[in-house]
């Protein structure tokens, strides 16, 4: 009798575990419904998202496309900034040895 191949027995494996993985992701997404919405922005997502998960199938686990979310967001924000101080910068009036604003 030979033994069963390893991807046998991790497919078997998978299979077994599905509805706990599956559980598991949907109290997750329970849990950050839970939060408010200035909660759910501290962490890069909103109301949004949430319901966007609900469209994943149910094998896939949301969690990677938070995060995508969230690190999408996240550089936007920060691009934002840097453009905004860059324009405040260039329109800021230098100070001149004497006190005099001085066009820059």
């Amino acid at each position: 009798m030979s033994t069963p191949s390893k991807s046998w027995i991790s497919t078997l494996l998978s299979i077994c575990l599905w509805p706990s993985r599956v559980l598991q992701s949907r109290r997750d997404l329970a849990l950050l419904a839970s939060l408010d919405d200035r909660g759910l922005a501290d962490i890069g997502l909103s109301r949004q998202d949430l319901r966007d998960a609900t469209a994943f199938a149910r094998s896939e686990d949301p969690t990677a496309r938070f995060a995508e979310r969230a690190r999408d967001r996240a550089e936007a924000a920060l691009a934002a900034r840097t453009q905004a101080q860059s324009s405040k910068s260039q329109l800021a009036p230098r100070q001149t040895a004497y006190g005099q604003d001085q066009a820059a």
